[in-house]
């Protein structure tokens, strides 16, 4: 992505929030229907920019209701005694450190458990945390929110992989044997940011 589209997505993400938060806060119908068109005209443009279909855009955009606020994910990052990091196979064929949203009523040290044990089969004890990284700032992310990304670094207690909907199967993987990484979930600069942590018993956590 250039420059540019960098910049029209910056837009676009502008645009579906101040429509979305002009349909939380407004008292006029009349105004509602121009903000919520709004929201309806960055829907398009996205459409029109990512070629993808206005359907698909329109689950993404229209989805989210209330004052918009950036979206939290967790990342699990676990070890093994060998010094090896835990990373499950996606359905889309990348992998990546097991995460997702944080669900309403999870917090960080729970979502991270959980997303951990859905994807891997691993239970785990979140430990402590290595980094909050803003994606659209660092370029990982296009869309109409903003995600920030807790990379937390788990203690290993066990487990085994189950077949589920959105992993095929779960690895341990060296430094210097990462598979493809799913990047928009975590880039090889992050893992290595990881490794470094896992080996610093006194790593002070990053955040943006």
């Amino acid at each position: 992505m250039n420059e540019k589209q960098r910049r029209v997505f910056d837009l676009i993400e502008k645009l579906q929030a101040l429509g979305q938060s002009g349909l939380h806060y407004g008292h006029d119908d009349y105004d509602k229907d121009r903000y919520q068109r709004v929201r309806e005209i960055a829907a398009e443009i996205a459409a029109v920019v990512t070629e993808d279909p206005l359907e698909n855009v329109e689950k993404v955009f229209l989805a989210d209701n209330g004052y918009q606020t950036p979206k939290m994910d967790t990342r699990a990052v676990v070890f093994n005694n060998e010094d090896k990091v835990l990373l499950v196979h996606e359905t889309s064929g990348l992998w990546a450190l097991p995460g997702g949203w944080v669900d309403v009523g999870e917090s960080v040290k729970s979502n991270t458990a959980k997303e951990a044990r859905e994807e891997a089969g691993a239970i785990v004890e979140p430990r402590r945390l290595i980094a909050v990284v803003d994606k659209k700032g660092r370029r990982q992310t296009r869309g109409p929110f903003s995600v920030f990304t807790f990379f937390v670094e788990c203690d290993y207690l066990g487990g085994e992989f189950e077949d589920n909907l959105e992993t095929t199967e779960c690895g341990w993987f060296g430094a210097d044997e990462l598979p493809e990484l799913a990047a928009g979930k975590n880039n090889a600069a992050q893992l290595a940011l990881c490794f470094e942590a896992h080996a610093d018993p006194d790593w002070r956590p990053l955040f943006d």
